[in-house]
């Protein structure tokens, strides 16, 4: 499983079969989109392959993976790509995952691919982030309950854009218009986050049941992380022990956010009294400086969101107590992370004020 195209699923796949195969494993391709990579092409060789089946579509001829030959086949083990594909019509099933469990129901092991983007329960976040809607997706129990073993492919966002520049992904001219759209460095920051934070829950799941699942991206990354932005007003000190029950209770790494906007002055008691809770209370306190225009605290918290690879973000709400509608900088804030989890906490003693008011 990787986070976007280009990581190194497929490459690493078939890595594995080769070393298998050399152990004298009987492991056979049942379909590998190579992508005109001459490197993946070049881990083909020597590999059995189940000539695909071909498929004729619009005046075009499509390969596709014969799941009856690979059957009849029975090899021990047979590599499928890009497990989330849709079928086209009058096939045998109408996703290739409903094919690999046909395959498995043979009696063969099978090795596949996937992106983190194609899971179901993601799809909603996946289109947040990227602007671009999954269409070939499958359920979330396929990887959870049906996966012996899982595997993240991991590669860090600016390394893959690096092969994107050099053309090992995809052909020259498709170049800009894929780091300029889904490959930008925001998006697969995010993408890679959730596949990490995915590998965490499925670790978690399978403690007790004997799955297993291996990645060489097993780090503190995969941890739940939650900020804490500072105002730079009276009750910071609240919104920060709010903070700290909220980042104990969810187990997440915690830390305080202050911008310090343009022209605002950078010391006085209350940044004292700040300094003091976070001591307490032993968070660390970051203190950042936001460029000019009337964006620029929304896109200095963006940033240090994405930077910190942060999951939760709490802050206060309005002084009206009403959650900040559009136009806010706390709501531009929300926006401009629409994959992060956001806690709003409304003000004590405005409740007690309220409940007055009301009696």
């Amino acid at each position: 499983m990787g986070f976007a195209a280009g990581v190194g699923k497929t490459y690493t796949m078939l890595e594995e079969a080769q070393r298998a195969r050399a152990a004298g494993v009987d492991v056979v391709v049942g379909y590998i989109e190579p992508h005109d990579r001459p490197e993946t092409r070049a881990l083909l060789q020597g590999l059995e392959e189940v000539p695909p089946r071909q498929v004729a579509r619009g005046g075009t001829t499509f390969m596709e993976l014969d799941v009856e030959a690979v059957c009849r086949r029975r090899a021990a083990v047979v590599l499928v790509d890009e497990l989330a594909h849709t079928n086209p019509p009058g096939s045998p099933h109408a996703k290739r995952y409903e094919d690999v469990r046909a395959i498995v129901a043979s009696g063969c092991d099978v090795w596949t691919t996937m992106n983190i983007q194609h899971l179901e329960s993601l799809n909603d976040q996946v289109s947040a982030i990227t602007g671009a809607r999954q269409r070939e997706t499958l359920p979330d129990a396929f990887l959870r309950e049906e996966a012996d073993e899982v595997v993240v492919v991991d590669l860090p966002p600016e390394e893959l854009r690096a092969r994107i520049r050099e053309g090992r992904v995809y052909p020259r001219h498709r170049v800009a218009a894929a780091l300029d759209g889904f490959f930008r460095i925001e998006h697969l920051t995010a993408l890679r986050e959730l596949a990490l934070r995915e590998l965490a829950r499925t670790i978690e799941e399978r403690r007790g049941d004997g799955g297993t699942v291996t990645s060489p991206a097993i780090s503190t990354r995969v941890a739940e992380r939650l900020v804490v932005l500072a105002a730079g007003r009276s009750g910071d000190e609240r919104i920060v022990r709010q903070g700290w029950r909220v980042g104990r209770s969810l187990q997440c790494e915690t830390a305080v956010l202050h911008i310090v906007a343009e022209g605002a002055p950078t010391d006085g008691a209350w940044l004292a009294e700040l300094r003091q809770i976070c001591a307490n209370l032993v968070l660390p306190l970051h203190i950042e400086q936001a460029a000019g225009g009337r964006h620029g605290v929304g896109e200095a918290v963006a940033g240090y969101v994405r930077i910190h690879q942060v999951t939760h973000v709490l802050a206060g709400a309005a002084r009206d107590r009403r959650l900040p509608w559009r136009g806010s900088t706390l709501q531009e804030i929300m926006d401009r992370l629409p994959w992060v989890d956001f806690i709003v906490v409304g003000d004590p003693s405005r409740r007690v004020l309220a409940n007055r008011r009301e009696n």
